[in-house]
Parts: structure tokens; C-alpha cells; sequence
């Protein structure tokens, strides 16, 4: 199942709670509801199950309840002394939290366990990342997995837009394992720095996870 593997790949202080997108938007907070105010219904659903998700993930740390927005970028504006990533698609939704100090970033990428449509293939992998593909059917999905969740991890400490060519990731499905390279610098990251990340795949979803720790 995808939520106790998920579990047991991450970090005793991570939390992790999951909120169904399609179901009625209930649990948003006055504040949030206003932001979402001009949203389609179904952006609405998934944005309100993102945050029940993440105020359950951040009751799971006695963490207290707290609005979280989004800000000008789109990204959730976590409350000060919380680190955080949201996700949804393929019909589920996850939330991770963690209290700020040994972690310092959260990225989690969500996508349904199908393959990368060839028009996107060259959007998304690098030319050396195009020619591992036929070593599995669903490699190309995971690599955009693995991208989203390492550019959601990141983005909280550098605040920089990256494209898919700005990293290159190397996967080993056997292990659930992946890691992110740096092509270009992004303070505070170099060109070459490496970020590691986990990558589960189950019930029909594949789910790729960082988290960054002070050290």
C-alpha cells in the first residue's frame, strides 16, 4: 500500500497525511477560502484537500492549526517554524510536515503509474536521461516525479524557478531510490550538487519524496 511505504521510507520527523481531492471542499480556513474565491470547483477541491492534509500532518507533530496560503508563486506559505510540500493527482493527495531545525526542506511529487507521453519526453529528460528510458516502461514518469519533489524541496531555500533541463537524475527502481543533479547553480546550490530522494511506486500511483536536513 502507497502510505505505509511511503512511512517507512521517511524520517521519524517527517509526517506524512493524505485527503481525498475529489471529495466535497470542506476545512478551509476564511483566508484560504478567500484566495481560492475565484478557482474552479475542482481547483478548489484539491486545494482544500491539500490543506485538511496538512493540518492533519501537522497535528501529527502537536503542531497547531495554521492557514496556509499560497503565495504570488503559487507555493504555500507554511507557518514560521514549518516546513512543508503538498501534493495531488492521479486522483490522491499528500501532505509532509516537519518542524524546521534538522529538516530544512520537503518536496513530494505525486503522478498516476503511466508512461511519460512521448511529447513530453524531451521536456522533461535531459539527452543522457532519454537514453536510459527503455530500461523501464515508467522510467520517464518518474524522472518528472523525482524533478517535481527535488524542485519543491529546493525552492524554499533558493526561491529560483528551474526548468526540467536544469536537472539531470539518475534512478535506481530496484532500491526506490533517486538522485537529482544540479546543472546549472541555484544558491544555494552549485552546478553538481546532489540532492537524494525516494521513489514509491503502488496502487497505481508513483510518489517520489525528498527531504533536506540541516546537515
Amino acid at each position: 500500500m502507497l502510505i505505509p511505504a511511503l512511512r517507512a521510507v521517511l524520517p521519524s520527523e517527517v509526517a506524512l497525511a493524505e485527503a481525498d481531492p475529489l471529495a466535497p471542499e470542506t476545512g478551509l480556513w476564511p483566508q484560504e477560502s478567500d484566495a481560492m474565491a475565484r478557482a474552479v470547483p475542482s481547483r478548489r477541491r484539491e486545494f482544500a484537500a491539500g490543506r485538511r492534509a496538512a493540518r492533519d500532518a501537522m497535528a501529527a507533530l502537536d503542531l497547531p492549526a495554521a492557514a496556509v496560503l499560497p503565495g504570488p508563486d503559487r507555493a504555500p506559505i507554511w507557518p514560521d517554524g514549518v516546513v512543508g510540500s503538498i501534493s495531488h493527482g492521479g486522483g490522491a493527495c499528500l501532505a509532509l510536515v516537519a518542524r524546521q531545525g534538522r529538516v530544512i526542506g520537503l518536496g513530494i511529487d505525486i503522478e498516476p503509474a503511466e508512461a511519460l507521453p512521448s511529447d513530453m519526453i524531451e521536456t522533461v529528460c535531459t539527452l543522457g536521461e532519454r537514453h536510459s528510458l527503455a530500461a523501464h516502461a515508467l522510467l520517464g514518469r518518474v524522472i518528472f516525479c523525482a524533478k517535481e519533489a527535488a524542485y519543491k524541496a529546493q525552492y524554499g531555500l533558493s526561491r529560483q524557478m528551474l526548468g526540467f533541463h536544469d536537472l539531470d537524475t539518475t534512478v535506481d527502481l530496484d532500491r526506490g531510490r533517486f538522485e537529482v543533479r544540479f546543472i546549472r547553480d541555484c544558491p544555494p546550490y552549485q552546478a553538481g550538487a546532489r540532492m537524494p530522494g525516494q521513489i514509491v511506486i503502488a496502487q497505481g500511483l508513483i510518489c517520489a519524496v525528498v527531504v533536506l536536513s540541516a546537515a
